[in-house]
């Protein structure tokens, strides 16, 4: 059954491009009796909108996918001189589930253990195989554990599951990339997309069979025990290094600092958080089964590894870092590869985390600081203007434009949250305070001398105007200086902000203008015209893919527009998208795109929820 599921996924494959000859057919079927009654020049229309939406639309997109060049392969090599024990253990893996051993083999930073192979011809022909060894994997897992999931990964290219499986396997990932290059205004495109849908659930089913049948070469390899909890420890470990890089190193990250030991750093937390992993890996697998998976669910899998027959392997209850010489010196080679230092400072994890909280609070009380600048239509630089301006009576000038939808007495109580944030930031930054870092609670506030820090009563005392003196005398005495929170960045820039996404040959006030979404704004490149218009594509491509704004430095009518800038949005529906945005000051942007617009990386769906988020903010 599973031959004859795998060969139909490879003859669904081929008839993938038979379609866009069938098409064509129809169509010109539809041109030969349409030019019976209308004129020659709407026939000759008719007829190359057909072949560009059948025959040149696959045959482009079927190029390009050809020619679309794969990143290289990513990660730290791990070559057999530096790692042999790792390499002995996937040469006979390989050798057991019947199938030939990579070429080379890579630490990634995710959980996650892969194999990719560069196929040829669509996926008709092998190519070079990679394999992907997350360094979590290694360093949580039992040698058991990890040969059981690498055997797992192998296991995809086996001809002894089926000798169209790989064939299978490489055709989808080839068909998926001819698709995405089929344009998503084509009619006719949604033939070929329905198609693939289509395919994907025959291949799926092929895939689901195949991932049982490999869970059996797991069993064969490493035993029912090991194999049943590496399926349930990959996703306890993914979702303990999720929780790890969000809470612990992204904030961080974006700041412009690094940990001294990104790696080290996750394997303190796993130890300190033994027993909330224990907790998740007791949840209770599901079972629930759909046609758009492409793996069976985990109560199925774990099922039928426990029906399966049991190996007379011993399971290696060693840590599987055994099979890689010195994995901590190999995280931190790795950690220098994956995160880029350049203008970032590295510190170690108490000061990471210190520094990384402090700038957020930072980011924020910025931006407030700006905010009660326009206000009150005087410069705000730190809280100690805070200070003399609620002292002067002027609260409800601050507080009610921060509350817009708050009544007077609301808006002053309010503003007690944001005020405590600005006299929180000047104790950090002149050392009253400090972010005490842990592995097994999230980071403390605390005083000089160790005990939680709480200036809730002095922030009382600031809300009125006659007690804002004993506020101050208060903060002094704590040794905090109100003048240290001080309005760091006095202007959001592009420098340091990340490119997500782009759109080309959209209009920004009637003027041509290709637009970049970023963290922490818009970034408006003037058009380069009709005749460049492959090369506007090409720019904003190259600027997506590195993430940089650098990349487009200094070029002429450049314009960044922060979101903070941003006071309101308007959204306009019709054939063509439409928002109005408003800034400070007045100004007003009106930013269409339409059919004659390009996206880059979903650049229509990231610019709609960036400017849809200013409107919930």
């Amino acid at each position: 059954m599973a031959v004859v599921r795998a060969f139909i996924s490879v003859v669904m494959l081929v008839g993938f491009y038979l379609l866009a000859v069938v098409q064509f057919v129809v169509g010109v079927g539809v041109v030969i009796w349409a030019s019976s009654f209308l004129p020659g020049p709407l026939v000759g229309k008719l007829g190359f909108v057909v072949f560009m939406a059948t025959v040149w639309a696959v045959g482009r997109g079927t190029w390009k996918a050809i020619r679309q060049q794969l990143p290289e392969p990513h990660g730290l090599p791990l070559t057999r001189d530096a790692a042999p024990q790792l390499w002995a253990t996937v040469d006979e893996l390989a050798a057991v589930v019947g199938t030939r051993a990579p070429d080379e083999i890579y630490l990634v930073p995710e959980v996650n253990a892969a194999v990719e192979e560069r196929s040829r011809l669509m996926g008709l022909l092998s190519g070079p195989r990679y394999m992907y060894i997350g360094v979590p994997l290694l360093q949580s897992f039992t040698v058991a554990q990890l040969r059981s999931v690498l055997a797992h990964e192998l296991g995809h290219y086996s001809g002894k599951h089926t000798r169209f499986a790989g064939v299978a396997y490489r055709g989808r990932l080839a068909l998926a990339r001819t698709i995405s290059q089929i344009g998503n205004r084509n009619v006719a495109g949604w033939i070929f997309r329905g198609y693939g849908r289509l395919y994907v659930m025959v291949h799926n089913s092929v895939s689901q069979r195949q991932e049982l049948e490999a869970d059996r070469a797991s069993v064969q390899v490493a035993g029912r025990e090991a194999a049943a909890s590496a399926l349930r420890e990959v996703k306890v470990i993914a979702a303990a290094f999720r929780f790890y890089m969000n809470n612990y190193v992204a904030s961080g990250v974006d700041a412009g600092y690094l940990p001294d030991d990104l790696f080290g750093g996750f394997g303190k937390l796993l130890e300190a958080r033994a027993d909330e992993l224990a907790h998740l890996r007791d949840a209770e697998p599901d079972d629930e089964r759909s046609i758009w998976d492409t793996h069976p669910p985990l109560g199925v899998r774990l099922a039928a590894i426990a029906a399966a027959p049991e190996s007379t392997v011993v399971a290696d209850q060693r840590p599987a870092e055994v099979l890689v010489a010195n994995l901590p010196q190999a995280g931190l080679a790795l950690q220098t590869r994956v995160l880029d230092r350049v203008g970032r400072t590295v510190l170690p994890w108490e000061e990471f985390t210190n520094a990384a909280i402090t700038a957020g609070i930072q980011a924020r009380m910025d931006g407030l600081l700006r905010q009660i600048s326009r206000t009150v239509d005087q410069p705000v630089p730190h809280v100690g203007v805070v200070l003399d301006l609620l002292e002067a009576g002027r609260l409800d000038d601050i507080a009610v434009p921060l509350f817009p939808d708050a009544t007077k007495r609301e808006a002053r109580q309010h503003f007690a949250r944001p005020l405590s944030s600005l006299l929180t930031l000047a104790a950090l930054r002149c050392g009253a305070a400090r972010w005490q870092h842990s592995w097994s609670d999230p980071a403390r506030l605390v005083a000089r001398d160790g005990a939680d820090f709480d200036i809730t009563d002095l922030v009382q005392f600031a809300l009125e105007s006659e007690t804002v003196r004993e506020a101050r005398a208060g903060l002094a005495e704590r040794g905090i200086e109100v003048e240290a929170a001080t309005h760091v960045q006095q202007k959001v820039t592009a420098d340091k902000a990340t490119v997500y996404a782009g759109i080309t040959n959209a209009k920004v006030n009637g003027e041509a203008t290709d637009v970049a979404v970023l963290s922490h704004g818009l970034l408006l490149l003037p058009d380069l015209g009709r005749l460049k218009k492959q090369q506007g594509i090409k720019r904003m491509k190259a600027l997506v893919e590195s993430g940089d704004p650098a990349e487009v430095r200094g070029t002429d009518g450049l314009r960044f527009i922060p979101y903070e800038e941003m006071t309101g949005m308007e959204q306009k529906t019709g054939f063509t998208m439409r928002y109005t945005i408003t800034l400070h000051g007045g100004e007003t942007l009106d930013l269409t795109w339409g059919v004659q617009s390009e996206e880059v990386a979903d650049g229509y769906k990231v610019l709609e929820k960036a400017l849809q988020s200013v409107t919930e903010r």
